[in-house]
């Protein structure tokens, strides 16, 4: 502390006309020591013109402190990265009470350069990180030609901050509150920085050697190493139960562990449960590290009230004030047809919903299935139309006709394929729309079977609802009272009804494959490959 308070009040009280005149120089005549980026070369000149080209570290206890500090401070830093801390450490040896000024003005000079660098470097870091998003896009955007996927992501791309706001919150002396201010979404980037300190700290894990099958009341020597292993994961709280019996605080941690992870709950200790817990813990540091970074592409923060539906984690939360009023569980995209993530806003819903059968579709699955099953249009209520601004019915219509469209040089189809409301209906008897050049929404289903599983991708694109007349329930304050009281009286019909909003509502789609819930950190699956193309793209020389 008192080598802190003597350096404190050294540069506090730091004054040479020789450094401000080097500064000036290198200002003016080599530009190239400010960065080699002529961008960030440009940035850090502003910043000191906005000073006079006088120093902006040097001299400035507070400011010079606030940022040594930051830039090894794991919350800001959590990569850990390499802001020239060694360098400026260095440099800083050099402060003492006799030092003398005119003698080390190069290497002062290069102490604030190197700061001011540093500092442009941590803001670009906390708002974008150290990703190449454009490469990311690319990545996606190859998936077409490479495996005819179409896959789209909204990024929202944030831009560095501009010269005033990064020289206000020096001249202002406050660089921690303004870093602070661009964190995104502040409680999850919390949640994911402590999630990431848990597990860089967690103490090496023994390998535990697979030995058979274990269920409750069976004992073994090896049922000690999986407790061990659950206790300093947070999973089995008796921190005292180390015996070789399956009991009933190992059955509901190893409950605990298999829902962290997305497991089968078997009720047993097998091979699986083994091979996850013999996964080195730097794997779950990289996804924590992914997600992070994930956060500088998704919104600064979320609104007050918004229906979120997380693709990895196949559910839909209904969000107000921070906390879910109703969750459940989605069906989504599966990998080839993955479901966008992007922000619109619901602001109808439509009940006993007709479906117009998207072009896409109709060539990827209507036209095979009509060729295994000539009938498939009669038995699933699917009418045909000439095209999509004519209501007249066709009556004529053959499989053969469709059937040279699967050739898509051929052109657009001219044919509509509706499916009629029934129970039959693909998008079941209600569907909430938040319009989209994508035409996906949230709807209910006709094949309810699939929400018993755990990877639940089987849609092609749309997010289906387990309970989505749940849903209308909590959205009926966003209804006018007259449809209210009809909503019933539809739903015992198969009459179509489209009842818009008073109020719209944001609706957004995330790809979180790590999130914080009831105090544990919760893994899923890169189902998209979304997380690898970002692990891919990270920039070396940062």
């Amino acid at each position: 502390m008192r080598i802190l308070l003597i350096l404190s009040f050294f540069l506090s009280t730091l004054f040479s006309t020789a450094l401000d005149n080097k500064l000036n120089f290198i200002l003016q005549n080599q530009p190239q020591q400010l960065s080699n980026y002529v961008s960030e070369q440009k940035l850090i000149k502003k910043l000191y013109q906005k000073n006079h080209n006088f120093p902006l570290w040097i001299g400035h206890a507070h400011n010079f402190n606030s940022l040594r500090e930051i830039l090894s401070n794991p919350y800001f830093n959590y990569k850990n990265k390499d802001f020239y801390q060694s360098e400026i450490e260095q440099y800083t040896y050099l402060l003492h009470d006799n030092m003398n000024l005119n003698m080390n003005v190069q290497e002062l000079s290069r102490l604030d350069i190197l700061l001011t660098r540093a500092y442009v470097r941590m803001a670009s870091f906390i708002v974008k990180s150290d990703i190449n998003w454009d490469l990311v896009q690319t990545k996606l955007k190859q998936m077409k030609d490479e495996k005819d996927i179409t896959a789209n992501w909204e990024m929202v791309r944030k831009k560095t901050p501009s010269s005033s706001k990064l020289f206000n919150a020096i001249k202002n002396q406050n660089i921690k509150g303004f870093f602070n201010s661009l964190i995104p979404s502040k409680r999850q980037y919390k949640e994911l920085i402590e999630a990431l300190s848990f597990y860089q700290n967690l103490p090496p894990m023994e390998r535990i050697k697979y030995e058979r099958d274990l269920k409750l009341g069976d004992r073994h020597p090896y049922i000690v190493s999986i407790k061990k292993y659950l206790m300093a994961t947070g999973d089995l709280y008796n921190r005292n139960n180390t015996s070789e019996l399956f009991d009933n605080d190992l059955k509901r941690a190893l409950f605990s562990y298999k829902s962290r992870f997305k497991l089968k709950q078997n009720g047993l200790i097998d091979k699986v449960l083994v091979y996850y817990m013999n996964k080195p813990t730097s794997h779950l540091i990289d996804k924590i590290i992914v997600n992070l970074d994930k956060l500088k592409v998704f919104p600064t923060r979320f609104p007050d009230e918004y229906i979120r539906v997380n693709l990895p984690d196949f559910k839909m939360n209904y969000i107000r004030n921070g906390q879910s009023i109703l969750e459940m569980r989605a069906v989504v995209g599966r990998p080839e047809r993955p479901t966008p993530i992007f922000s619109s806003y619901m602001t109808y819903l439509e009940i006993n919903p007709y479906w117009n059968i998207p072009e896409n579709l109709v060539r990827r699955d209507l036209i095979v299935a009509l060729q295994e099953h000539p009938d498939y249009l009669k038995e699933h209520n699917i009418r045909v139309f000439y095209g999509w601004n004519k209501k007249s019915e066709m009556k004529n219509f053959k499989p053969s006709m469709l059937a040279p469209y699967a050739d898509v040089s051929k052109g657009h189809i001219p044919y509509r394929f509706v499916q009629y409301p029934g129970d039959d209906n693909a998008l079941g008897r209600i569907k909430f729309m938040f319009p989209n050049k994508y035409s996906v929404y949230l709807h209910d289903t006709d094949n309810k079977s699939l929400f018993q599983y755990r990877y639940r991708v089987y849609s092609s694109g749309c997010m289906r609802l387990a309970k989505p007349f749940e849903l209308l329930e909590v959205l009926k304050s966003r209804i006018s009272y007259k449809y209210q009281s009809i909503l019933n009286k539809y739903r015992d019909t198969l009459i179509n009804k489209v009842i818009k909003f008073n109020k719209k509502l944001p609706v957004h789609t995330t790809y979180f494959t790590v999130f914080k819930r009831n105090g544990l950190t919760y893994f899923r699956k890169d189902i998209y490959e979304y997380d690898k193309f970002i692990q891919e793209s990270q920039i070396k020389e940062f």
